[in-house]
């Protein structure tokens, strides 16, 4: 792996932006943010779903700065937040080495290895996206992704930065203009099912994947949970198992100890959205010393996810 953003990652930059062994504020707060938001996002939608993800785990810092045209280099934070099951060095490693991917096809110049890597047109317009901002950053200056040698102050160059251009970047991306949703037919099975709008605005259902277990599991993800008199906006999905058993489905996260049930799908989101307010408001009452270490827990991850609370 020639990039590894757990040791840290040098970018030379060159040209007119990397001029004078410097780089202006504006640039590098362009690029770097842009950097962090492409490797959320790989974080996002490359990981298993059904695993803890926290994004401030996937934190990047500026941690060295060498002369060589502008030779910034940047790493994984140190500043993690405690996970479930020891996995924050795993995701990491894959997290890097889905990034190096994407940069080895820049290398190359052949963007369109995207669609082999994401054939999901979701996810794949999301990358692209994010890939083809932080690409172009740069402008015309040349970039490349580089080690620096201490010893003997020698640049080794891995991977060259390619423009992505506008008209590759458009061949790419997927109009999303069919939904994929889940239903279920009473006393029969699971469908996954295609909605497309006909010409006249008619809704065409058509199903893609027939499922005739009496138990499923799928996943459900919410960005947004919602009671009576609350809305919880998240910083990012809250990555739960949706099951269907028998007459009943069941929401689980647990990473959060929360089970949502109901006879519906509906009754069971509005339960486990009633659970999630129940124990963020409940472990919040108490001091830290009053809780054992993995209601601690649970209460840092609760206070972690949640963006904003919107009083309904």
């Amino acid at each position: 792996m020639k990039i590894d953003l757990n040791k840290g990652v040098y970018i030379e930059i060159g040209g007119e932006l990397g001029k004078n062994n410097s780089i202006p504020i504006d640039s590098l707060i362009k690029f770097a943010q842009d950097f962090q938001n492409l490797l959320f996002n790989i974080a996002k939608y490359d990981l298993p779903s059904d695993e803890a993800i926290d994004l401030v785990n996937f934190k990047i810092e500026l941690t060295d700065f060498k002369k060589g045209s502008a030779l910034p280099q940047f790493a994984f934070s140190r500043r993690t937040e405690e996970t479930i099951g020891n996995t924050l060095l795993e995701h990491r490693n894959k997290v890097s080495q889905r990034f190096e991917q994407l940069i080895d096809i820049s290398d190359k110049g052949d963007y369109t290895k995207l669609r082999d890597l994401y054939p999901e047109p979701f996810k794949r317009n999301i990358i692209i996206n994010g890939l083809y901002s932080f690409v172009n950053d740069f402008s015309t200056s040349p970039v490349a992704f580089v080690d620096f040698v201490e010893e003997r102050k020698e640049i080794l160059t891995h991977y060259k930065i390619n423009r992505f251009k506008p008209e590759i970047k458009k061949g790419l991306l997927s109009e999303i203009s069919e939904q994929e949703i889940l239903i279920a037919e009473e006393g029969s099975a699971f469908a996954k099912v295609k909605l497309t709008k006909t010409r006249e605005g008619k809704m065409r259902k058509k199903i893609t994947q027939l499922y005739t277990q009496k138990n499923i599991s799928l996943n459900y993800a919410p960005e947004v949970i919602e009671t009576e008199n609350k809305k919880y906006i998240l910083k990012f999905p809250l990555r739960c198992f949706f099951e269907k058993d028998e007459d009943y489905y069941v929401i689980q996260s647990e990473m959060l100890d929360i089970i949502g049930t109901g006879q519906t799908e509906d009754e069971a989101a509005e339960n486990f959205a009633q659970e999630f307010d129940f124990i963020y408001n409940r472990y919040n009452e108490f001091a830290d010393d009053k809780l054992s270490n993995h209601l601690r827990l649970v209460k840092s991850i609760l206070n972690q996810i949640i963006d904003t609370i919107e009083v309904l």
